[in-house]
Order: C-alpha cells, then structure tokens, then sequence
C-alpha cells in the first residue's frame, strides 16, 4: 500500500505536495519521493518530514509525491520515477501492483527494454514509451488499456498532469478544485485538509488529464467494474476518509455492531486496538451496552505495526500500553479490525493479560483473512497468513485468548451491502478474486 499526490497550478507545489503526503503518512512510512517543474526531485528513506524538508524546497507549481509500503522490487528503490521518452519526459508515482507484472517485464526486454528498476511501476513507463501513438495522451490511454490492474497514478509530462484508476477501481484516488488549480491524491481527507473544494473521486477506468487553461478533461480507457479494495475500508484508510461516499468510521463502526449481533458476548468493558479498531470497538459497544474503555494506550510516534518491514513484535510493545488500572480483575472483549500474521495479536493479548485481565475475548470485525493479496498489500505469500492454515481453535490457543470471534464473511458482505458501497473485492477473505 503506498499514498500518491499531485498539483497542477498551484504555487509552492513542493510544499502543498509535502502537507498532503502528511495526511496519507499511514499509507506508507519507509520512504518518500517528490518531482516538481522541470523534473527535479527529492527523495528518500523515511518519513515525510524528514526527506521533504525546507532546505530541499524546489520552486514550481505542478508535480507529483509518494509515500512507500513496499510490496515488489527493493526497498531502496523509491518513486516517483522519471524517465525521457520521445514522447517527452515523464514521472510516475504508482499504488498498487500490477498483477502480471513479471510477465510484461519479460516481454519488453525480449523486444530490447532496459529496467533501471525492479518495480512494476517501470512497466507503465515502458508501455506509454512503446504505445503506437505519437500523442503522450493516446499512449497512456493504450498503456492503462492493457495493464489490467491494479494501479492509481499520478503522472506528470511535460504538457500535462494525469490521474488515472484501474478498471475495477482497487485502489482509490480523488481531486479536489484549489484556487486557480488541482491537487490529487489517495483519500479525499487529505484534500479537505488542504481546502479543496468541489472533490471528485476518479471513476475506475478513467484517465483525468489536467492541462492550463482547461477544465480537467475524462477519459474512459475500459469499462468500469467496480471492485474497490474492502480491507481500505477494514484498515487502511483514515477514518475520517470516504469512498463511493460511504465513511470509513461508520462502515468500521456498522462492521462492529454486525459482530455484536452474531456472538451477542458481553463483558466487563470492550477495548479497541488503537486506532482502526476503535470504530468497531464504538459500535460492538453502542449495541451490546458493554462500556469502552481505553485499556490500551497508543504512542502515535511509532509507526503502524502492519505496514513497517521488518521487527513488527519489537514495534508493538513500544506503540501500545495496556492501561492496568482499567484491564486489571475484568473480562476484556478485545477488538481489532483483523488478524493476518497473528504475531501482533499475540503479543498484544499477552499484555492485556500481563495488566491483570481475568478472560480475554479477541473480537475481529472482519472474516479471518485466508487468501494473499497480490493488488497492493504486503500479504502475496499466503504460508504466513495463520488463518489459512490454522482453525479458529488453533487459532485462539495461539494468540492466548480464552474466546475469539471473527466476523462471518457473509455478515461483512451484508455490511457493504447495507452501507450502500458498490461492488467491493473480498479476495483476502473469500479467495473470489476479481483478475
């Protein structure tokens, strides 16, 4: 999962790029990347404010940024990429992964393409480079017309910026009118931080090309078939973020009420794995009466445990503290928004119980995730998911609940369905992939 930006026709582009790279952070901490007029560039490992500082400020008014959570090519290889085609220059800043990447790869240097990089981002350059097209525009449209998925982009040419989403829309992105011009980027709540009016979220496979002195122009470049990634919804986004104009904290929050009323437990107090299992920790307790209480303390200056590379056990017991006064002597219903790895949960139940609780239930408000996911998030080998291979039994004995409970795959499917969000993918819980 990585978080992508763009500005067209707005000044200091450089910094505008950097506040909104802040607000999609969560997307990705390893590292991050901006190109601005005439190409020049900034990147580099780490957090946004320490790559994307003052003293490296690039004067322009149009340009692209990217935060990394890297799922293919090295660690060290950080977007946006630039390239010099002879259908002008170009930069990209990708989210997601092109699923047959590998073999678009092998194509393109058996016909004699060279790869600077082992990203599949460098696939779209190659493609637009050899469309047979002189138009920059016609050769995107043919580029994104064969690379079935899954990518949203931001691209910046010479003569334009572009924004596009794949057919069925896995990963999000939206743009937002700023003064005289644009700005794009991965959730709609870092264009409203900014002050963006009239948002628009980019339908799937459509292209929106921003120009001067034009309104942003949409191109269809393949039929719409809308399967938006639901664990956006689950854990990725901000909660005060919105796709097909359904919020993130309601949905989360609906996703805990549907837990409640399979199991209907009770306990002494229900404590949300901070932050995204807080909404459905909000709503397992509006429904069940069960109190909520902050048995677990979060520093937020420690990464998201998730989405970090590598010494996620060690990075657990620094983002978390259980809260002895609250959890000591009580029955703790324990909610998170999911288990993949079951190393996190793990360590957080032995705190829970190491702060005195008497019964610990783990409640998951989504189906326990049992297929890989190859559109963008860092779960592509399913031998490490532990609820593909272990049943709920095994399962709860490995993390030292005394109860766990997920939610059903069919009551996650009536949530979205009630929520009136169009066609999501379930892949990871239902192995019903959409390519």
């Amino acid at each position: 999962m990585c978080g992508i930006a763009g500005v067209w026709n707005v000044d200091e582009a450089y910094n505008v790029i950097h506040d909104v790279l802040l607000s999609i952070q969560h997307r990705g901490q390893q590292a991050a990347g901006v190109v601005v007029n005439g190409f020049y560039g900034v990147k580099g490992e780490g957090l946004v404010e320490n790559v994307l500082t003052d003293e490296k400020f690039i004067p322009g008014n149009k340009g692209i940024g990217h935060v990394r959570y890297s799922t293919y090519g090295s660690l060290d290889e950080i977007q946006p990429l630039t390239a010099h085609t002879l259908k002008g220059r170009i930069s990209v800043a990708h989210n997601g992964n092109i699923v047959d990447a590998d073999e678009k790869r092998k194509f393109i240097m058996e016909s004699g393409g060279i790869f600077s990089t082992t990203l599949d981002t460098e696939v779209i350059i190659h493609y637009f480079s050899i469309a047979p097209y002189e138009s920059p525009k016609e050769s995107l449209q043919w580029a994104f017309s064969r690379i079935k998925a899954a990518y949203s982009l931001v691209i910046l040419h010479d003569s334009f910026l572009a924004a596009a989403r794949d057919q069925f829309g896995i990963r999000p992105l939206f743009y937002g009118k700023f003064h005289d011009g644009y700005i794009i980027a991965s959730e709609d709540c870092a264009l409203r931080t900014i002050g963006c009016e009239e948002i628009t979220e980019i339908d799937p496979g459509t292209i929106v090309f921003f120009t001067d002195n034009k309104d942003p122009e949409v191109v269809r470049f393949a039929k719409r078939t809308d399967r938006f990634c639901s664990f956006e919804f689950v854990y990725f986004a901000r909660p005060d973020s919105n796709f097909y104009g359904v919020n993130t904290h309601e949905v989360r929050k609906m996703l805990g009420m549907k837990l409640y009323e399979e199991y209907g437990l009770k306990a002494d107090a229900v404590v949300p794995v901070l932050d995204s299992g807080f909404s459905g920790a909000l709503g397992y307790s509006q429904v069940s009466g069960t109190p909520l209480e902050y048995g677990l303390i979060r520093n937020h200056y420690i990464g998201r445990s998730f989405i970090m590379p590598k010494n996620r056990q060690e990075i657990v017991r620094r983002k978390l503290s259980p809260l002895s006064s609250v959890l000591n002597g009580k029955e703790v219903i324990l909610i998170d928004d999911s288990i993949v790895r079951g190393t996190t949960m793990k360590i957080i139940v032995d705190m829970i119980r190491e702060a005195g609780a008497r019964k610990i239930t783990v409640g998951i408000h989504s189906p326990p995730v049992i297929g890989s996911c190859n559109y963008g998030i860092d779960t592509s080998r399913r031998s490490e998911l532990i609820a593909s291979n272990h049943e709920i039994e095994r399962l709860k004995e490995y993390i030292g609940a005394d109860e766990l409970m997920y939610l059903s795959v069919k009551g996650y499917r009536e949530v979205f369905e009630k929520s009136g969000v169009r066609g999501v993918c379930m892949g990871c819980f239902d192995l019903n992939y959409p390519i």
